[in-house]
């Protein structure tokens, strides 16, 4: 959904009069396609950041020498800061910068060695009108590969056009686009209000010259039967608020989901609109599971046109869910499957929360995604490996002066005598006039490594021995990036949870606690937290029915 921050009401799509129709035909056709490209993908494409910036994004290889043609990050400190290409196992390598091109938000990179596992991308002409993107979080985890995001065109580009345009508004600007077979298509351009532009591929070897000779010939793609963007005219492109192609796969999914939806929607008394959230019911007798942390202490629950007094029964800190009940009978439950889906496998969420009056209406309809992998509890997250090492302090610059603004407390740094106000010349031989240059520097070393850190201390020169620690994680590993704006709005809790499935159905905070279907009506999840644009997380049904008899355990007879 394309949120607002204050949006109280979402408005029904304006669609051209030829209105496509999405099939289970077209859906399984589409499934064996991102189920291969789930399996190939790691293969061509790599995760990069920048020294001094926390940022990652995918990027995909071109060549077998090694280029990478990556979104652009934009340097802190100093405009030559290396770009870095993240391993699985959590080393940073440097990466040559080719060529920058901030107009089109890209990077033409080098790897110097690069490994083996990885081979060039294909790249082909958009001959279809859904499409792939791989994403990846704010800050991704050790060996996580790039989640897949399904999108569709609003419309068909016009013959020889240089772009076409996408239905999200969550893409970072230079965001590879392939088509279902794993070709390169085109990068994301800056999102625009209410969709995101894509530059053509062909369009920018002009562009780059240097990019050029390196991509491949454009091939023939084969891809799966599809149905297309329907026409549009221009009044009806500006009226577009929702590609054809979208509204009508989410419809099909509609069809999937059980007859009767073992689903709620739980308000919050005395609130806005959409200060609520999605219950699944666990128990005919009125029993409902939901997202703790979004509760309030008044509550109600719509089902079936039907509003009743809901009373919170108890909640679970370790997975965030809370035990709701209402007087009711004969309710729907959730059937789990208790099947892990394969990586690319196409997931639902039941989204309740359409159109918001005095009485709470609601008309239920289905956001899609895919399911990417297994988030592992505790895995570590790429910016806090061993790798990338901390003087346990913090430092201003100005202008060439990298100096000691605050030292953290009970480290080897604060016990050695630092104190802020030191500027900070040299560290073992390398000159330090930059933060980049400290980075850079903390990069190549290793935790426990004894380092030499010569300051200037009014008009004396002291230097100072100490081994080097883990840094802290600045910002979180499930933060929200704020760069570019944001088009939804995360859960207040996003961690930390038992192992989650993470998938790529776009969520808000008040579309958690909703159970998450494959195609086949089956619920694999509850739905726990909207982590970020893309990226959402669900307990699988063994950890629910844990919560669920820790629930029971506490709670008073209802």
């Amino acid at each position: 959904m394309k949120a607002r921050l204050f949006l109280l009401a979402l408005l029904t799509p304006l669609l051209p009069a030829q209105d496509p129709t999405w099939t289970a035909n077209n859906e399984a056709a589409l499934q064996q396609s991102l189920n291969a490209l789930a399996t190939s993908l790691p293969q061509h494409t790599v995760l990069v950041g920048r020294t001094s910036s926390t940022d990652t994004c995918v990027a995909v290889v071109i060549d077998r020498a090694g280029h990478l043609l990556a979104p652009f990050i934009p340097a802190v400190d100093q405009s030559d800061a290396p770009y870095l290409l993240y391993l699985s196992d959590g080393s940073r390598l440097s990466l040559t910068t080719v060529k920058e091109l901030p107009r089109r938000s890209l990077a033409l990179l080098k790897m110097e060695n690069p490994p083996g596992n990885l081979l060039p991308i294909r790249v082909a002409r958009i001959t279809n009108h859904t499409v792939v993107l791989p994403t990846c979080a704010p800050i991704a985890s050790l060996g996580e590969p790039a989640s897949l995001f399904i999108d569709h065109l609003e419309f068909p580009p016009p013959a020889e056009a240089p772009a076409f345009r996408l239905d999200g508004i969550f893409y970072r600007p230079g965001t590879p686009v392939l088509d279902p077979s794993g070709a390169l298509i085109g990068t994301t351009l800056q999102p625009r209000d209410s969709s995101t532009p894509a530059l053509m591929i062909a369009n920018l070897r002009p562009e780059i010259p240097e990019l050029a000779p390196l991509l491949a010939e454009e091939s023939e793609s084969d891809l799966p039967d599809l149905p297309e963007a329907p026409e549009a005219t221009k009044e009806e492109i500006k009226e577009l608020t929702e590609s054809p192609l979208t509204g009508a796969r989410q419809r099909f999914f509609q069809t999937t989901h059980p007859a009767r939806m073992p689903c709620v929607l739980i308000s919050n008394e005395g609130a806005q609109a959409t200060h609520s959230v999605i219950g699944t019911i666990v128990g005919t007798d009125g029993l409902i599971l939901t997202k703790a942390s979004e509760l309030g202490p008044a509550l109600s629950v719509r089902y079936d046109g039907r509003t009743y007094p809901a009373a919170l029964l108890a909640t679970d800190e370790v997975t965030d869910l809370a035990l709701v009940g209402i007087e009711a009978s004969n309710l729907p439950v959730v059937r789990w499957f208790d099947t892990r889906p394969s990586a690319g496998t196409t997931v639902a969420a039941p989204i309740l929360l359409q159109e918001s009056t005095e009485e709470m209406l609601s008309e239920p309809t289905s956001r899609v995604g895919t399911f990417s992998h297994l988030f592992k509890e505790n895995t570590p997250p790429v910016h806090a490996t061993s790798q990338v090492t901390s003087l346990g302090l913090t430092t201003e610059q100005i202008d060439s002066k990298v100096t000691v603004a605050a030292l953290a407390p009970e480290t080897p740094a604060y016990e050695s005598g630092l104190s802020p106000g030191d500027v900070i010349t040299r560290i073992d031989q390398t000159t330090i006039s930059s933060r980049a240059d400290l980075t850079t520097f903390l990069n190549r070393c290793e935790v426990g490594q004894e380092v030499a850190v010569e300051v200037t201390r009014g008009e004396a020169s002291k230097t100072f021995t100490l081994p080097l620690i883990s840094p802290l994680l600045l910002p979180p590993s499930t933060g929200v990036s704020l760069d570019q704006g944001i088009s939804m709005i995360p859960s207040v809790r996003r961690a930390p949870f038992p192992d989650v499935l993470v998938h790529t159905v776009p969520l808000n905070a008040w579309d958690c606690g909703s159970p998450l279907f494959d195609r086949q009506g089956r619920a694999l999840g509850l739905n726990i937290a909207a982590v970020a644009p893309a990226r959402s997380f669900a307990l699988p049904p063994a950890t629910v029915r844990q919560a669920l008899e820790r629930l029971l355990a506490k709670t008073r007879a209802f």
